[in-house]
């Protein structure tokens, strides 16, 4: 082994354990040591993400009808329009304040890939999420509002009603 090559492993072991030791390196503690509340007490307040979709609508309806349910759970909408920072921004501060929450949401592809990272980021559980393509006549807004529901009650999730012209969602349900 050369002398420089020896000498660049030699300093990034030195460069690797220095970030490791930088505190916003570390590991965020674990929502229960943070004071949040255990994952059965999340399903009280339930947040539904939207994009701004035909489906929307539906999907709201059954989310509601979940949440009416005996229970005593408390819902509030996020609306995800396009990829805009601020409303990602809205979103961070709900993930990482001290409340437990079920997050629900039929949302597009990349609107979810953001949303799962920042959940996970905050030490969130992802417990369900599936890809779809959905057309846009009266049995889809059907299914969105049966998904809705069934992701509020987190039940199992209705059979997608497939269309190969149609718009890819993601739904996904995640405590945080």
């Amino acid at each position: 082994m050369t002398t420089n090559r020896r000498s660049i492993l030699k300093g990034l072991a030195a460069a690797g354990f220095v970030m490791a030791s930088m505190p916003w390196a570390q590991a965020r503690p674990s929502p229960s040591t943070q004071g949040k509340a255990l994952a059965s007490d999340a399903l009280r307040n339930v947040t539904a993400l939207v994009s701004g979709s035909a489906l929307d609508a539906a999907f709201m309806a059954g989310v509601q009808q979940a949440v009416k349910a005996p229970g005593g759970q408390s819902l509030s909408a996020q609306p995800l329009q396009g990829l805009d920072a601020a409303t990602f921004a809205s979103l961070n501060s709900l993930l990482n304040d001290d409340s437990a929450t079920l997050l629900v949401g039929l949302i597009d592809d990349a609107s979810a890939t953001l949303v799962i990272d920042l959940v996970r980021s905050a030490g969130g559980r992802v417990l369900s999420m599936q890809h779809h393509r959905v057309g846009q006549d009266a049995g889809a807004a059907q299914w969105a509002q049966a998904l809705g529901q069934s992701l509020a009650a987190t039940s199992v999730a209705p059979n997608t009603p497939t269309s190969a012209q149609g718009t890819a969602y993601v739904s996904l349900s995640c405590v945080i």
